[in-house]
């Protein structure tokens, strides 16, 4: 079993290989951290370090996904003239809109409102 698992390792590329030993290490250092010395000073680095570590890897991904999924929304509705916020209304006296009362009247639409 251990040489077949050995065998499979071997055959990874190099850098799988590497990031799988750094992985399979900083779980070990996390384990023996978390239950051999909890309470340790070494043990609250180790935390604070993967604290600040997550959040800026926070940082990174979510301003990823915005520059993805935001910005070329954003570029589309500019080029087609589209408001979707209905920021026009700002010269207006007022942002009430009138609208056409349901047809089944005020009890019903009540009742059935989605």
């Amino acid at each position: 079993m251990l040489d077949s698992i050995a065998r499979w390792f071997a055959g990874l590329p190099t850098h799988t290989r590497v990031l799988l030993a750094f992985a399979t290490t900083v779980v070990a250092i996390e384990l023996l951290l978390r239950y051999a010395v909890p309470k340790s000073r070494l043990y609250a680095l180790w935390t604070r370090g993967f604290t600040l570590l997550g959040e800026v890897w926070t940082a990174v991904l979510l301003s990823v996904i915005y520059l993805i999924a935001v910005g070329p929304v954003s570029l589309v509705m500019r080029l087609a003239r589209r408001d979707l916020l209905d920021k026009q209304l700002a010269s207006a006296t007022s942002a009430w809109r009138n609208h056409d009362p349901n047809p089944l009247g005020p009890e019903a639409a009540a009742r059935h409102q989605f």
